[in-house]
């Protein structure tokens, strides 16, 4: 992910349009390779030299690849180079109690040290018996090992250079979404449904489903319907969007911000250069609470005769031109009786008024849906009462069997 720094887009009649590098272009290829050469060039160097050769680069492929915006189209590739390095401490010893080390020694000098350098004349004395008693050959070279700038780079995972380009496009578009207010998204009659809210879904984002002639919309609500973590759903809503590149056809318009402006920005499957670097659902970096949920159940010593099962897909319920997708489906052993159970991720009590109507709905058509809500992602627990009159499941931190079969056994 970009920092707010590295995001460039044009606004043009409330049309605001993400920058894009284009694989066709000489220049780009050109700095691109230069830059994972860099990289590739540094393993085993330490961070220190590897900015600061970055810095000379960036002062003569800048202006170069481009007068105005040079600079920081470089550090934003830069940035994304950085995401697939890691780095290493020069030393095993811990840096900390190295120099902790060093200075209770310095501190019972018989006399205060003179001007001839770090400790003085002891210097030699301390440093030799830090030696000793820890092994570092160097205790003075090492002391602050544990400082950024002497980290190691000991492995770059370096990308193609049309992986890079493309990873820089979407992640100016990640850049924007990030503060988006909210996001329509028609998904075409082809369009993998499922795939496309199994992101929703493990990132918690709130949603809304309709059905259309040729698919479905998805309304996804932006971080300002929330009462709090903005940050964090605002992060998610821009990891969903690499998900949403892995399937076709589908059309975007989300609504935003940008500098104090409203703006609108539309794509669409068919915008080229825009390639997904998810491999699967871990490469979002999140907690699956469902799989956690799962294993729960699965652990649990008496759950009774209920089994559970995975979600059915898409609960349609066209009185109200919506629908719901249930993470799990309980069902009775004895009687074949069968309950629903949707977890939600952030929401707002706008949003679970929305949900316990939906609820309400799927009853009367024979449906029993659950939700369960994270109490730490919404408002307060009063306030979540109030919004859902008991309709919904509220947890902590991790949803536990014994919550959801203490609902299921009162209507039994």
């Amino acid at each position: 992910m970009l920092r707010s720094e590295h995001v460039i887009a044009r606004l043009w009649r409330g049309k605001l349009f993400p920058h894009r590098l284009s694989l066709q272009e000489g220049r780009v290829r050109e700095v691109t390779e230069a830059l994972v050469g860099l990289y590739a060039d540094h393993v085993g160097s330490t961070r220190a030299r590897l900015e600061a050769e970055l810095v000379l680069l960036e002062e003569e492929l800048g202006p170069f690849l481009d007068a105005r915006r040079g600079f920081k189209i470089l550090r934003a590739l830069a940035k994304l180079l950085e995401e697939r390095t890691t780095w290493t401490p020069p030393m095993q010893s811990d840096p900390y109690t190295l120099r902790t080390r060093v200075f209770e020694l310095a501190a019972i000098l018989p006399e205060f040290p003179s001007a001839g350098g770090l400790l003085g004349g002891g210097r030699e004395e301390v440093l030799s018996r830090v030696t000793k008693e820890t092994g570092v050959k160097n205790p003075s070279a090492l002391m602050y090992a544990d400082r950024q700038d002497a980290q190691l780079l000991a492995r770059f995972d370096a990308p193609s250079t049309k992986a890079l380009i493309s990873r820089y496009n979407v992640a100016q578009i990640q850049g924007i979404l990030y503060s988006a207010k909210d996001l329509y998204i028609d998904l075409g009659e082809k369009a993998d449904a499922r795939l496309v809210f199994r992101y929703v879904k493990l990132l918690g984002l709130m949603y809304r489903l309709e059905p259309t002639q040729g698919g479905y919309r998805l309304l996804l609500d932006g971080p300002l319907s929330l009462f709090g973590g903005t940050r964090k759903y605002g992060l998610r809503l821009a990891k969903f969007f690499p998900g949403l590149l892995l399937t076709s056809p589908w059309k975007l318009r989300a609504n935003t911000s940008w500098r104090g402006r409203e703006a609108i920005v539309e794509l669409d499957s068919e915008v080229p250069g825009l390639t997904s670097h998810y491999k699967d659902l871990t490469d979002v970096g999140e907690d699956d609470v469902r799989a956690a949920f799962s294993r729960a159940w699965d652990r649990a010593k008496d759950t009774g005769d209920w089994k559970l099962e995975p979600g059915v897909g898409i609960l349609p319920l066209p009185p109200l031109n919506t629908a719901l997708v249930p993470d799990f489906a309980l069902r009775n052993t004895v009687n074949g009786g069968k309950v629903y159970l949707e977890i939600l991720g952030f929401w707002s009590e706008r949003y679970l008024v929305e949900r316990a109507k939906l609820l309400r709905e799927a009853a009367k058509r024979g449906h029993r849906v659950l939700i369960a809500a994270p109490e730490s992602l919404g408002a307060s627990s009063e306030t979540l009462s109030a919004a859902t009159q008991g309709e919904v499941i509220p947890f902590k931190n991790r949803l536990d069997a014994k919550s959801v079969l203490a609902v299921l056994r009162s209507e039994e």
